[in-house]
């Protein structure tokens, strides 16, 4: 049975499959140990003279992912912190079929769209975040920020898809509800805009903000 290092960093799962190797076994145990500059470099030799090399892609793209998440808890990262990690896990991902690394790249596109509206470029933004979703279909983030992009661009119709889209897979999710409440506001449409204030007020009680809202279109709704 294969065994597996697993490592933890800012929401992302990375997971590489261990192997008889004593290189790829040692920057695993470095990577495990967060020594990614010297893990990096082991993958990094390990491509070079195997370039068809899951495990040293994979390696590659986990360490770029690290660095990339640390500078984003720093408030540092930019956009092409993340474009390593990308090109290294859709390297693994054209080698071999791995759940994980679908996932992991689906969260990185995800960050690196968040990167790009915070910088204010909605439409590499919403390319990120399509991305994402092809990845990750049940990525609920992506399809609510999806729709937050596209109502600022006045794309309400899209808007609302992402929004019940995010909605179909969680019906929890109170983000959605108050978002699709903002647009029927915004459309004067205030009993609609009732109903799904007031589900996601019922869905996070101690929001101040929701609870404003809720108040406001109940008063506007009669």
């Amino acid at each position: 049975m294969k065994k597996c290092i697993h490592l933890m960093t800012a929401s992302i799962l990375l997971v590489i499959p261990s192997c008889t190797n004593t290189s790829l076994q040692s920057a695993n145990n470095l990577l495990e140990s967060g020594d990614f500059l010297a893990a990096r470099r082991i993958y990094a030799k390990i491509a070079q003279k195997r370039p068809q090399s899951f495990e040293a892609h994979f390696g590659l793209g986990m360490t770029y992912s690290a660095e990339a998440m640390h500078k984003t808890d720093l408030s540092l990262a930019t956009p092409g912190d993340w474009y390593p990690a990308i090109y290294h896990l859709s390297r693994a991902a054209n080698l071999g079929t791995n759940e994980k690394v679908q996932q992991t790249l689906a969260i990185l596109h995800f960050n690196l769209g968040a990167a790009y509206k915070k910088r204010g470029d909605a439409d590499a933004a919403i390319e990120r975040l399509e991305q994402a979703v092809s990845y990750d279909s049940t990525l609920l983030k992506a399809f609510n920020l999806l729709g937050t992009l596209h109502q600022q661009k006045g794309n309400l119709a899209r808007a609302l898809m992402f929004y019940r889209q995010t909605i179909k897979l969680q019906p929890a999710y109170a983000k959605a509800h108050f978002n699709i409440g903002s647009i029927a506001w915004a459309q004067q449409d205030f009993e609609l805009a009732r109903v799904h204030f007031e589900k996601a007020l019922q869905l996070e009680p101690d929001n101040a903000y929701f609870r404003l809202w809720y108040e406001k279109a109940a008063t506007r709704a009669g």
